[in-house]
C-alpha cells in the first residue's frame, strides 16, 4: 500500500482589500444609565445649595427608611433679632428654622437652617 499524506488545502494570502474583523458593537444602555445618573446627582446638588430644606427631607425619608420608619417631625420657625455683626456696629435679625425627627427606633435628628440676615430695627 502507498502511503498517502492528506494535505490541507494551502491558506490564499493576505491582500489588501480583506476586511479586519468586526469590532463588537457599543451598547447604548450602559451610557444611557451613566448620563440618568449624573443627571440627578447634578439635581440633587442644586436642590442642596438652593433650597437645602428640600434635600434634608429626602435624606430624612432615606435615614427613617434605615431606622424604622419617622415617628413624628417637628419643625420650628423663630428669629434671633438685634445680633450685633462682628467687626461692625450692625445689627441683624437672623430667620432660623429647626426640624427635630423622631424615628421609629427612638433615634433623634435635629436639623438647624439659618437664613441670610436681615437689617434689624432695634430700639
Amino acid at each position: 500500500m502507498a502511503s498517502q499524506q492528506a494535505t490541507q488545502p494551502a491558506k490564499p494570502p493576505a491582500t489588501a482589500n480583506q476586511k479586519p474583523p468586526a469590532k463588537p458593537k457599543r451598547r447604548f444602555g450602559c451610557t444611557l444609565w451613566l448620563f440618568v445618573f449624573a443627571v440627578l446627582t447634578l439635581g440633587l446638588l442644586g436642590i442642596g445649595f438652593l433650597q437645602p430644606v428640600k434635600l434634608a427631607i429626602a435624606q430624612e425619608y432615606i435615614i427613617g427608611f434605615t431606622r424604622g420608619g419617622i415617628r413624628e417631625t417637628v419643625e420650628t420657625t423663630s428669629v434671633d433679632s438685634c445680633i450685633r455683626i462682628a467687626g461692625s456696629n450692625e445689627l441683624v435679625s437672623i430667620p432660623r428654622t429647626r426640624r427635630v425627627t423622631t424615628f421609629n427606633n427612638g433615634t433623634v435628628l435635629e436639623i438647624t437652617f439659618s437664613d441670610q440676615p436681615l437689617p434689624a430695627q432695634c430700639n
